[in-house]
């Protein structure tokens, strides 16, 4: 593990140092990301414009580039021309530095014929509180496009900070534009609103400054300065090439009278200084050098400066320029001072002194009455430049100092981001191990949902039930386990190794290999008073497990209860208690042996024989089908070309379903006549193309099993379509959908949908009884009993269907588990849950959570006020019979009898259950006489 953590922290220090050294790098090439208007991260209400044709199919929100929605682009209300001002503006929020523009006409789908073939360009910031118009060395007018489809992108000479623009079309001659638009930029960083600074000279003047030109000073405005660019090494060069100008701003020494150059910055809040950043250049030869001292000043208000800070007096040794550049970063460290304006004097050590860009590297801080005071109260000084580093990077060399307080903070710094590091990254590895642990516990105890066993049960760690495994020394005679008043956090009694680790077992110990057998997943426990090796259930518990087993001494004066697991848990609760409330009596005693085998060190072995096995999965339905193949059973082949999709309504882990129309194909109609020519409903369950051969054999086999069961209380498959990919099967569908919406629908008592009587309710309960009895009688278990899995035909028939997993609809009715398998947990049975059993007892369970939905008319769902892990708690409350468990409440029209029919079906055991044959005889004495009409 420390090993890991050390791999991990040095490629995280390796990848962050290269990250570093390309940031330093980083130029404003870098700036030219799109800012949102195609993808949408700028909201429709960011979007506005002075008018619209049309706001709904041309309005702003429409202008989003190569976006065709509604109209397909923004188009003013009035035609364009050189006197006519209509503009699109876009709110950004915060300050960005734009680098480019794009633009496109309407192509609406190839019916426009509208765009711009020029427009301008204003924006707008907060600090100068009024819109600017770009311009480009006096050209106003950006080039737009020429069709309606092809984009056309500018770019801009000058990049520009900005809180909103405006695009506005312009044309010589009147005519219709109109336009879809997007902006390339970054966020602004700097945090910076203004530079002031004596007005440079015209031959390197600051060409993009957007603020006041008052006299010889410029004022409340940023220009070349703090667009990101940079200078060329040759400025002579740079100026006669760039039909705009150069990119250097630069100042003589006389055009100041030997005063010091001054620049005045100004920033949005109040800041606290690292380092300063000056592009500058240095070229003897034409008298410009770099500036021989700087003094930097700092205020809050800007009126008021510290004055007693002394300048550099020292100048960058010359030798350690680059020689093969001219141009170059000068960084200055600032030591966190902390200031809301920055006042930086220059001096001349030649005549010129030529500046590209300057950049601050700062914090935002809060202003507090301590840092007022401790700000007015310092008196050291600001910087004092000693032998000078310079590292040349791209486009930037950085002359940098070697002070020793500078060392010492970046060690300290360095120091404290590799222990975070550190932290983080063991932090990491923990919880990624931890995390394939509980997966690994989830294959351990889980329901099989979409197999042929309902796939996973869940977590035990979810609800907090840590149930470990006692370690039982081998022996040749009987050992007595101490029983336990807890089933919450019982700790392992060897190597306190932790519950949910795969190697918790003992390896150091000889071991009792515990014979192979064939097992059911999940199931832990077994109540027959003899050891069992069969997986049929005879009305009591059934063991799933063909190991030895472990006897359970008497419970409250019964036979012993057998465990079957080679996971042993330390029970202290009764599993036998019935209805609401519990039996309380405990275990007295527990004993077991084990195989005579001994193995020293098995550690391999054992974790094998610890895993509850797996049943196939299946492919596309959570009905447990039997295993073989039918040969009695015969699907009839439908030909493609008869199924017209209507809707998808949704897919699982191994195809699509979809709801088609047919005719030609023999479906069951309500009276139990079979139909050719009518038009009928189907749902089609596909498998992914290309699927493997043994899922297709699997599928097949499972649709003909699916076509054997012949019960009018149940949907049947039809036939199939195998000779082509994707593989289908086709089965029935009733004309008033699934009984979850039917109810719903018929809430509400209106002339079009008449509420339905209490007496029509149990008729469809006892249908559901029909089929259920069925599939008991086929020891076939549903596992996904619910009103959404029932169907409504004429005159109430219902029929139970197998799709509503695999529906979008109700997605919110399963719990996804970490294997990603989908568990109705709301009307799942507490051993299906937590042990993963699954029996038509199990179906009983559900049957009953299904009765009270049709009760409550699927205006709720099964326990609406508990979240899914309260759920999952709750039947742990069965699973420990300490009566705490919470049962759903009796419905308002629910006649006490059916109620108490509903606590049958969750009693705790579940042999104590009633069978479908004895619901169903119960529920057709509650109804006799009903006549339906639909």
């Amino acid at each position: 593990m420390s090993d890991l953590c050390l791999t991990f922290v040095f490629i995280l220090f390796l990848s962050s140092t290269i990250l570093s050294s390309e940031g330093e790098s980083s130029t404003q090439e870098e700036c030219r990301s799109p800012l949102g208007m195609e993808e949408g991260k700028i909201p429709d209400h960011a979007i506005t414009a002075s008018s619209s044709y049309e706001l709904k199919s041309v309005g702003p929100q429409n202008a989003r580039i190569r976006n065709e929605k509604n109209g397909g682009a923004w188009c003013p209300k009035a035609q364009i021309s050189s006197d006519v001002h209509e503009y699109l503006e876009i709110n950004l929020m915060r300050s960005h530095l734009i680098t480019l523009t794009e633009t496109q006409g309407r192509f609406g789908n190839g019916q426009g014929q509208e765009y711009a073939e020029g427009f301008l360009v204003e924006y707008w910031r907060d600090s100068l509180n009024r819109w600017i118009i770009y311009n480009e060395n006096g050209s106003k007018i950006l080039s737009g496009n020429i069709n309606t489809y092809l984009e056309v992108r500018q770019e801009l000479v000058f990049p520009f900070v900005a809180q909103k623009v405006r695009f506005i079309p312009y044309s010589v001659y009147p005519r219709t534009v109109c336009m879809r638009v997007e902006l390339y930029g970054c966020t602004w960083e700097q945090n910076l609103i203004s530079y002031s600074v004596i007005k440079p000279d015209t031959e390197f003047s600051d060409l993009s400054y957007d603020g006041d030109v008052t006299g010889r000073m410029l004022t409340k405005g940023l220009g070349q300065l703090a667009d990101g660019l940079y200078g060329a090494d040759d400025f002579i060069l740079e100026d006669h090439l760039n039909s705009f100008g150069s990119r250097w701003v630069g100042w003589p020494d006389d055009l100041l009278n030997g005063h010091p150059l001054e620049i005045v910055f100004e920033f949005d809040s109040v800041q606290a200084f690292s380092s300063m950043s000056l592009h500058t250049n240095h070229l003897p030869t034409r008298d410009v050098q770099v500036f021989s001292a700087v003094k930097i000043f700092f205020s809050l208000d800007g009126k008021v400066w510290q004055s007693n800070y002394s300048p550099v007096k020292e100048t960058p040794n010359p030798d350690l320029f680059p020689k093969n550049r001219t141009a170059f970063n000068v960084v200055v460290g600032l030591k966190n001072r902390v200031s809301r304006f920055a006042k930086v004097q220059l001096y001349f050590k030649a005549r010129w002194i030529l500046l590209s860009e300057v950049s601050f590297d700062s914090n935002t801080r809060n202003l507090t009455e301590d840092l007022m005071t401790q700000y007015y109260a310092q008196d050291k000084p600001v910087r004092d430049l000693g032998d000078a580093k310079v590292t040349i990077n791209h486009h930037r060399t950085t002359v940098s100092s070697q002070s020793p307080d500078t060392v010492t903070y970046v060690g300290v710094i360095a120091g404290m981001f590799a222990m975070i590091l550190l932290v983080l990254g063991c932090t990491v590895l923990f919880l990624v191990r931890r995390g394939r642990k509980k997966v690994a516990l989830l294959h351990k105890h889980s329901a099989l949902m979409n197999g042929t066993t309902p796939g996973v049960t869940m977590n035990m760690k979810e609800m907090q039930m840590h149930m470990t495994t006692p370690i039982i020394k081998p022996t040749n005679t009987n050992k007595t386990i101490k029983k336990s008043n807890k089933i919450y956090g019982v700790k392992n009694m060897v190597g306190e190794e932790s519950e949910d680790s795969e190697n918790s077992s003992l390896y150091h110990e000889p071991y009792k290999l515990m014979s192979s057998g064939k097992q059911e997943y999940g199931c832990l426990i077994s109540c027959k008073k003899t050891t069992l090796t069969s997986s049929k259930s005879n009305g009591d518990c059934t063991d799933f497990t063909s190991v030895n087993s472990f006897n359970v001494g008497g419970i409250g004066g019964e036979d012993g209860i057998k465990f079957s697991s080679p996971c042993l848990f330390d029970i202290s609760s009764n599993l036998h208690s019935t209805g609401g409330k519990p039996n309380k009596r405990l275990n007295k005693s527990m004993s077991a042996t084990l195989p005579l085998e001994n193995y020293y060190a098995a550690t391999d072995i054992i974790k094998t024989e610890r895993r509850e096995q797996h049943l196939t999965p299946g492919k596309f339905t959570p009905l447990k089908l039997p295993d073989g193949q039918l040969s009695d059973c015969h699907l009839l082949e439908i030909a493609r070309q008869r199924l017209r999709i209507i809707e998808k309504l949704g897919e699982g882990r191994s195809g699509l379903l979809h709801l088609c129309e047919t005719d030609g194909i023999p479906v069951d109609s309500s009276d139990g006549t079979s139909t050719y020519h009518k038009k009928h409903q189907v749902l089609v369950k596909s498998l992914w193309r290309a699927s493997q051969d043994s899922t297709k054999k699997e599928f097949i086999r499972e649709a003909t099993w699916m076509c054997s069961l012949k019960d009018p209380n149940l949907v049947r498959v039809i036939g199939v379509c195998s000779t082509e990919d994707p593989i289908s099967s086709v089965q029935e569908y009733c004309e008033f959908g699934d009984l979850s919406t039917f109810l719903q629908i018929h809430n509400c008592n209106s002339q079009d949908n008449p509420a339905i009587s209490y007496g029509c309710l149990i008729f469809m309960a006892t249908q559901i009884a029909s089929g259920m009895k069925y599939l008991e009688s086929r020891d076939i278990v549903h596992r996904d009993l619910s009103a959404r899995n029932c169907m409504v035909g004429k005159n109430y028939l219902i029929k139970i269907s197998d799709h509503a997993m695999y529906c979008s609809h109700y997605e919110s009715d399963y719990y996804l588990s970490d294997t990603k398998s989908r568990l109705p947990i709301r009307w799942m049975a507490w051993e299906s849950l937590l042990l993963g059993k699954n029996t038509t007892k199990s179906d009983v369970w559900s049957f009953a959570v299904t009765l009270w939905e049709i009760l409550v008319h699927c205006n709720q769902r099964p326990y609406a006020e508990l979240t899914n892990e309260q759920v999952i708690e709750n039947c742990s409350h069965w699973y420990q019979s300490d009566g705490l468990q919470k049962y759903l409440p009796r419905p308002s029209s629910c006649q006490k009898e059916i109620f108490d029919l509903m606590l049958e079906c969750w009693k705790t055991h579940d042999a104590d259950r009633p069978r479908f044959s004895e619901i169903h005889l119960f529920l057709q004495r509650k109804n006799l006489g009903f006549v339906p009409t639909l």
